[in-house]
């Protein structure tokens, strides 16, 4: 009777303590006060109590509160990081380092631009991606996901100084391939987001972005984000207002067809080349060509392409060239569509006059090998875009503000310039279809760097691969100290 009000006694004393609800539990004879809480379950839409132990009673009426499991926390003293990528890509990034001093969060927009061309991660994830390459120990940043969008939405505002960034980006003279590509977004929040019809037909809340590419430089000097409703017209014309280069020119695709703004591009003294689509008014209904010139690289992949040229009043000069490869395929094609009664002999024979054939628009007076060799080289952009909707992941925008997500294309702009500077690289070794600039990166990342907690620092084993990679940019990536 004595021991059971002592405990009674202790119990109260408890739960004035402890200012809640308490349960004593006699299991084998020992007693255990419980902590007891209701809360609301939203499921079964009723209450359910919660018990917790906080302590048990003696039997000679002494208390002892629950003791909890001390943990020693885990201490290292070595980390490992991504070594020979990150660096690799901070010394290509030398130029971008002296060209964005004049835009906020400097610092932030170089380690944004180095973390998605390895990582394209999303944004919650990039502080953990960044964190893992050895550039976080130089610099100590905050890419958390609220600030990373504070970033964006700042670089986003600052036009003007973006522009400046292209504009000191750009080599003096040459030629700009331009050309748009649609991203799409689901944001309801998202005035650029508007309905326009992508290349399947169909009608979808999208962004068009227009990329401008160096053919001097083999590297993109551009971008900007506009509404997904607006015309190529519209748009070219507010990228040559702030863009503020006169002595450039735009190489376009095939699509284009505003020959009145061709006019307004000569008049202000930018140049043009314009490809021409089959139905072109310019087009004459037959042609005789009056040149030949070779084409190509390799001696085994060169070939003969027939040429002219021809007055085109205001315009300039319409330049004419047959491939016999296209030519060959065109002629393929048209028999085939005779062979499944689609096309008369008729209709044949007026299609084939052209087949293989296409026409130019420019204002250049030059030799006809010039364009040509112009043109061809587009391939340089479609290759950026390819690489901007998979390799760097932007082909969709989840980002719920205009700004973020024209800040969003600043930072893959200048992952494009890092990405492109590798491919250029790999080019002037001949390496180019035999290694892939995904696969520099990512075996690269495998070279790391051990950090020891006194501040000593090695490499680890290098791979056979990364070895005969890292010969590529020796200059760029050092390996070795003595």
């Amino acid at each position: 009777m004595e021991f059971v009000v002592r405990k009674t006694t202790r119990e109260l004393r408890i739960k004035q303590q402890q200012n809640t609800r308490l349960e004593l539990r006699n299991i084998k004879n020992h007693y255990y006060i419980y902590k007891a809480q209701n809360h609301y379950n939203k499921q079964t839409k009723q209450s359910q109590k919660t018990t917790q132990l906080i302590g048990k009673i003696t039997p000679d009426g002494q208390y002892h509160p629950k003791q909890t499991k001390k943990t020693t926390p885990k201490t290292t003293t070595t980390k490992t990081y991504q070594y020979a990528n990150s660096e690799l890509l901070l010394q290509l990034s030398k130029d971008l380092q002296q060209t964005t001093t004049n835009l906020p969060y400097k610092d932030e927009l170089l380690a944004l631009s180095i973390t998605r061309a390895i990582h394209p991660t999303p944004i919650r994830l990039t502080q953990t991606a960044y964190n893992d390459l050895y550039t976080s120990t130089k610099t100590n940043l905050n890419l958390t996901p609220k600030n990373i969008t504070n970033i964006l939405t700042t670089i986003g505002e600052n036009i003007e100084e973006t522009y400046n960034l292209f504009h000191n980006l750009t080599p003096d003279g040459g030629m700009l391939f331009y050309d748009l590509t649609s991203i799409l977004s689901q944001s309801k929040r998202l005035l650029l987001a508007e309905k326009g019809y992508n290349p399947d037909w169909e009608q979808t809340g999208q962004i068009k972005v227009a990329l401008a590419f160096s053919t001097t430089t083999h590297l993109p000097v551009a971008i900007d984000v506009f509404y997904g409703s607006l015309k190529e017209v519209k748009i070219l014309k507010y990228f040559k207002e702030h863009y503020k280069r006169s002595d450039l020119g735009f190489i376009m695709d095939r699509g284009f067809n505003s020959y009145e703004l061709l006019l307004e591009l000569k008049k202000a003294g930018i140049h043009y080349i314009v490809p021409l689509m089959k139905n072109s008014q310019f087009l004459p209904p037959s042609v005789q060509l009056s040149g030949v010139f070779e084409y190509g690289g390799k001696k085994k992949k060169r070939r003969v392409i027939a040429c002219d040229k021809v007055c085109c009043g205001e315009y300039g000069f319409l330049y004419l060239f047959k491939d016999p490869s296209l030519g060959k395929l065109a002629d393929e094609h048209l028999l085939g569509l005779v062979f499944k009664e689609k096309l008369s002999m008729e209709e044949y024979y007026f299609e084939v006059r052209l087949a293989g054939v296409f026409g130019v628009l420019s204002d250049l007076d030059v030799e006809p090998r010039v364009v040509f060799e112009q043109y061809k080289a587009r391939e340089e952009i479609e290759q950026a875009f390819d690489y901007l909707k998979n390799d760097l992941e932007a082909d969709r925008s989840c980002l719920g503000c205009d700004l973020a997500v024209r800040g969003f294309f600043v930072v893959v702009f200048l992952a494009l310039r890092l990405y492109f500077k590798i491919l250029g690289r790999l080019r002037e070794k001949e390496l180019v279809g035999v290694v892939s600039v995904r696969e520099v990166l990512f075996v690269l990342s495998k070279v790391r760097m051990i950090v020891e907690s006194g501040g000593c620092e090695y490499l680890c084993v290098l791979p056979k691969k990364a070895e005969q990679i890292l010969e590529v940019f020796s200059d760029l990536v050092k390996t070795s100290w003595g």
